[in-house]
């Protein structure tokens, strides 16, 4: 700018070329006026160009591309955009969340009680036979990801339900259990205090049904989320089966569109219930430290956005994997469970030592799949890979670990010690 008249009524224009000019703001407001006044003329009828005999000549518009502002385009709708029909309950879609008074206790806790499962919360989740079906495709879909014990895990949801009936969790058949193993079998959310036993009920009903005790134990909202991305993740998986039985090249008869869905017809379906588990798990973090079910909620959300049946990675994964990664990192779980005697329970070691493993792999096929490198190094944790057992007999109770009859059984874990190295 040295050398030359600049003040507040000029403009520096600069081009591509690093060439500069300095405009008096009043030319520009003229050419601003003339290309107007051109819009709304007739643009066949030449245009002419206002000169004053008193002044210098403007520069005229005609001969100017003035980039004007976007004026508001209408696209005529698609011929054959009628006939499509995208579901409400869609992955794609904005699923609102739950009212937050489903997870708030009866009044009578108090106005400082924290988010809790109850039975307004538990009403969220898929019904019979829906339910059923989803725990079916959800069992067989895990049969390839076995990082925890799935027939314990069916029976915590089934004591969800009962719980939230207001009934009572029936004893397993075999030797007499106390309470204390009871409730660890059922939720395994309530760990040991200093050794002792708890004199708490083995079930209670929920919140606002006959006032359970306070030492009965509860659904924690880390499982329930955990329940909820399993059953999108059965729901994901029964759909696609659905769909694959319906299509025109497995029966030969074409089929119609499907009309649109309702928002009513959205619940218990994939996308709501993984909603679901995402807006549980943030009510937990905010609310209570994490644990294995915490990080068991993460490993199935991962699980379900992969089976999502994109073409790429979901934007989502990654950011979710490193988080899940230092949760683990945190709680210990790169440091082997035998490293610290009498902690941990022989169900509980094994169980940590899967979860970690999980984190692993996942860390390294989503890093891989991204093109970054895993955060994982293979000198930084000290757990070792889990045992094969028979999933079917073990159980927070064992004390021994069920061999598998077979290792080519659906019982046997020896594929997910096979896919961790």
């Amino acid at each position: 700018m040295a050398g030359l008249p600049c003040n507040d009524r000029a403009l520096l224009a600069q081009g591509s070329s690093g060439s500069s000019v300095v405009i008096n703001l009043e030319d520009v407001v003229s050419l601003w006026l003339n290309e107007l006044e051109d819009e709304g003329s007739d643009p066949k009828a030449p245009r002419t160009t206002a000169q004053d005999n008193s002044g210098p000549i403007r520069p005229s518009a005609s001969g100017t591309n003035v980039k004007l502002e976007p004026s508001p385009a209408s696209i005529p709708p698609s011929a054959s955009s009628s006939s499509i029909h995208l579901p409400v309950g869609g992955l794609r879609t904005l699923h609102p969340p739950v009212p937050y008074e489903a997870f708030l206790p009866p009044p009578s806790d108090g106005p400082s009680a924290l988010p809790q499962v109850t039975a307004a919360l538990v009403s969220h989740l898929p019904a019979e036979p829906e339910r059923l079906r989803f725990l079916k495709a959800f069992r067989e879909t895990m049969l390839l990801h076995p990082c925890f014990n799935v027939p314990n895990f069916e029976q915590r949801i089934a004591a969800i339900f009962i719980w939230a009936e207001g009934g009572s969790v029936p004893l397993p058949t075999g030797p007499p259990m106390s309470k204390l193993e009871l409730a660890r079998d059922i939720f395994f959310s309530n760990p040991k205090a200093n050794g002792k036993k708890d004199q708490g009920r083995g079930s209670g009903p929920p919140p606002g049904a006959g006032g359970p005790s306070a030492k009965a134990p509860k659904p924690t909202l880390s499982f329930f989320a955990a329940a909820c991305a399993a059953f999108a993740l059965g729901a994901l998986v029964a759909r696609d089966e659905d769909l694959e039985r319906a299509s025109p090249a497995s029966s030969g008869v074409p089929t119609p569109p499907a009309p649109p869905a309702s928002p009513a017809d959205t619940m218990g379906t994939a996308a709501t219930l993984f909603a679901l588990s995402e807006q549980t798990l943030q009510l937990f973090e905010k609310t209570a430290a994490y644990d294995l079910d915490s990080v068991m909620s993460m490993i199935l959300q991962v699980l379900f956005m992969l089976h999502e049946g994109q073409m790429s990675v979901a934007q989502s994964v990654f950011p979710l994997v490193g988080k899940m990664v230092n949760v683990a990192r945190m709680m210990g779980l790169a440091i082997d469970p035998d490293e610290f005697p009498g902690t941990y329970s022989l169900f509980e070691a094994e169980a940590r030592r899967r979860l970690w493993w999980d984190v692993v792999y996942y860390d390294l096929f989503v890093a891989d799949c991204m093109g970054h490198p895993p955060l994982i190094a293979d000198n930084t944790h000290t757990t070792r890979l889990p045992n094969d057992v028979d999933e079917d007999k073990f159980s927070p109770s064992s004390t021994s670990l069920p061999e598998p009859e077979s290792p080519d059984s659906d019982a046997s874990s020896a594929y997910f010690g096979l896919k961790c190295r």
